[in-house]
């Protein structure tokens, strides 16, 4: 924590910048738009300021007393954007007074996005509101699971008890008829996420009684909220008192999505009873239910019940693919079904399985290291079953193969810490001088993370490779602070300005932040400076949480202030004109026919939701940036990810461009952005196999696939983009 000494050296350091170096870099605010502009003007003007991350509150105040209800709605959604706390003012006072109930809807919407706690009554009482539009209610619902799931830390049971009963009281009753596509369909579904968002164990009966709905849609987001909360220490015996009506539940169900939820369900139960019911549908038509209930499985207390089934199934999937054209292999689409058995025989500990897992861990490439997933599965057989049973010859994955070593690393990390014979082998590793970088990230997720290898994270701190180190902070994030561990961190932060790419300078920030020591605040003083301005949004940010308790009210603003502005805006050195163009883009729909190994996909890209990640999308589609690429990541029934020039769900385009999250669900076929943090998306893009609500409102949701789901469902991973066509109206 800092102290008040430290805080009048941050203002002073900060009061020197800004009237030096900032003060050159930063114009002053441009000429406020007036109402007289076209809207197209207008929405221009807030693209461009959502890009910059620009709250210039004199813009907004003009923007949301428009006449024209379009352009307060947008303006609202652009603070939502720019995440700017200080705007929620702005927001509820369109929440409250605005005649347009879209226009109080997406001021809903966007007080979520700000994640901040002081709107939490206003949209309590707006939710309750029964006079109120259901949309209204219905975004103040989703508003509030927001909030509450980003500052679970900090609110009290007792508030988030009032929310919980706030959204619950809101519900209609679950045997109500609601049709399809309807605004009481969507107030219901927001409301059921909002609670699973706020997990809390009271919400769990309320959500058993909705599985009774006539509603499909409904059932599906009462038995997703279900199966996401069935990890609370109270779940297991409620779901449990519960389990002959959600045996019965999953019997009747016809619908596949909620099939899947539900086999979570009976999963997180797993007594013999739950087992039983979920045992005949090992045969079922669809690959979602057979995946989920294979997965479900895996948590049986009794083994013996179930490993039998699952080896059998195995067996059989294993005589299926030696039948399967050589060539054809590679890319099989049966290999995830294998594969999800593996992971379920591996937590099961079913040692009568190894024989079949070893013949499926050569399985595609017939090489060592071929699918994490196995080696993970044969690593929790024991150490043994992953190393070989010679101690002075392990198994070792093949030298020229990073993703093999990589995959190999994965099950090496899932040998217990204390294992001799792994740490021999990760010694052996760390002292190759020749090991991809890529490889060397997987490799350090084997590296215990105590005290007694911190000279190891220390060393890797000096890696080349951007990734390296950025696992390596991670890992020093973890432990307790030293001497030489700030030291080390600090000499790579000021290494890692020299790196392109910010990810190692972001990982050093949070391992500083964990670290209280004085001698930190230079360093967030240097990143300040950064010309990222992730980098400084995240320095910012850890100084903010630093301002010592005894500042008053007004000290403590005064620090914020001058924080913001040592913080700035993202520069992006877009002219006016190129937002200008976005926008009279707005009524298009292009459409972007991916060609895969499996066939080709075609996906109708939102213009309007997500113009600028749309235009990067394109940008790099027509460059020719993605040909070739592989799907590095598949989780069936989850999602498909691609778009990664590393391969290894590290790379990018060398850039970052911000979130632009939007009402879009995430429904099956939505394409999304990948993040590995607010406004760190480039170039990856996932696409999901089914609906997943937790995603809405997380993720910048910019297309959906209309034509070949087909095709979607039969990705695997490695499987490769041959090129991507693009189709504009």
């Amino acid at each position: 924590m800092m102290n008040r000494r430290h805080f009048l050296s941050l203002c002073c350091l900060t009061a020197g910048w800004c009237s030096t170096v900032w003060g050159q870099r930063r114009p002053g605010p441009p000429p406020v738009l007036g109402r007289a502009n076209s809207a197209q003007r207008v929405f221009a003007r807030l693209l461009q300021l959502e890009d910059e991350r620009y709250y210039h509150a004199e813009e907004f105040v003009d923007f949301l007393g428009s006449s024209n209800a379009r352009v307060r709605r947008r303006a609202c959604l652009a603070l939502g954007r720019i995440g700017d706390p200080r705007s929620y003012t702005l927001l509820l006072e369109r929440l409250y007074d605005d005649g347009n109930p879209r226009v109080r809807a997406m001021a809903a919407f966007a007080l979520g996005e700000l994640e901040t706690t002081e709107p939490l009554e206003d949209l309590r009482r707006m939710l309750v509101r029964e006079t109120e539009m259901l949309p209204v209610r219905a975004r103040c619902a989703e508003a509030l699971g927001k909030i509450a799931a980003a500052n679970a830390k900090t609110l009290d049971a007792d508030t988030l008890q009032g929310l919980l009963a706030a959204g619950l009281k809101s519900l209609p009753r679950p045997t109500e008829d609601i049709p399809p596509g309807s605004e009481r369909e969507l107030f219901t579904t927001l409301c059921l996420t909002a609670v699973m968002r706020m997990r809390q164990a009271a919400g769990l009966p309320p959500l058993l009684r909705w599985l009774a709905s006539p509603n499909a849609n409904v059932r599906f987001h009462a038995a997703n909220a279900l199966a996401r909360l069935s990890d609370l220490p109270e779940a297991e015996k409620t779901l449990t008192r519960e389990r002959e009506k959600l045996v019965a539940a999953f019997r009747d169900e016809g619908e596949t999505v909620v099939q899947v939820a539900l086999a979570r369900v009976l999963g997180a139960i797993g007594d013999a009873e739950a087992m039983a019911a979920l045992l005949p549908r090992l045969a079922a038509a669809e690959a979602a239910v057979r995946i989920a209930v294979i997965r479900a499985l895996s948590n049986a207390r009794q083994p013996e019940e179930v490993v039998p089934p699952l080896l059998d199934r195995l067996r059989a999937g294993l005589s299926r693919y030696a039948k399967v054209e050589a060539d054809e292999r590679p890319t099989w689409d049966g290999l995830p079904e294998l594969l999800t058995l593996a992971e379920a025989l591996g937590r099961l500990k079913a040692t009568e399985a190894q024989p079949w897992l070893e013949r499926l861990r050569m399985l595609p490439t017939g090489r060592l290291g071929a699918n994490p997933e196995v080696e993970i599965a044969l690593a929790r057989l024991g150490t043994a079953a992953f190393l070989g049973a010679n101690p002075d010859k392990p198994l070792l994955p093949p030298d020229d193969d990073w993703r093999a070593q990589a995959h190999y690393f994965a099950g090496l990390a899932a040998l217990p810490p204390e294992e001799p014979r792994r740490r021999r082998v990760v010694e052996d590793f760390l002292a190759r001088t020749v090991l991809d970088a890529r490889a060397r990230t997987a490799l350090l997720a084997a590296v215990p993370k105590t005290p007694a290898w911190a000279a190891v994270w220390e060393q890797e701190l000096r890696h080349p490779d951007v990734m390296v180190r950025a696992a390596a902070a991670a890992a020093l994030e973890v432990l307790p602070p030293t001497d030489q561990g700030r030291k080390a961190l600090i000499a790579a932060l000021t290494t890692a300005r020299e790196d392109t790419q910010n990810d190692a300078r972001l990982a050093i920030l949070k391992a500083l932040a964990a670290d209280p020591h004085p001698d930190t605040e230079a360093a967030f003083d240097l990143a300040l400076r950064d010309p990222d301005w992730l980098v400084r949004r995240q320095s910012g940010e850890i100084l903010r949480r630093r301002l010592p308790s005894t500042l008053s009210e007004e000290e403590r603003a005064q620090a914020g202030e001058m924080l913001d502005s040592r913080i700035g805006i993202c520069r992006t050195n877009r002219p006016a004109a190129f937002y200008g163009r976005l926008v009279r883009q707005y009524a298009r729909h292009p459409r972007a026919v991916i060609t895969t190994t499996k066939g080709e996909l075609t996906l109708e890209l939102f213009s309007e939701d997500a113009p600028l990640t749309v235009e990067n999308f394109i940008a790099l589609a027509e460059r020719g940036f993605f040909d070739d690429l592989t799907f590095h990541r598949v989780v069936p029934n989850f999602v498909v990810q691609g778009g990664d020039p590393r391969g290894d769900g590290d790379g990018g385009p060398g850039y970052q461009i911000r979130c632009e999250i939007n009402e879009r669900p995430y429904l099956r076929g939505s394409v999304g952005m990948a993040l590995s943090g607010k406004d760190t998306g480039g170039s990856q893009w996932f696409i999901c196999h089914l609906p997943q609500p937790h995603l809405d409102g997380g993720y910048t949701c910019f297309g959906q696939v209309v034509e070949g789901l087909e095709t979607l469902d039969r990705l695997v991973r490695q499987d490769r983009i041959l090129g991507i066509r693009l189709v504009k109206d």
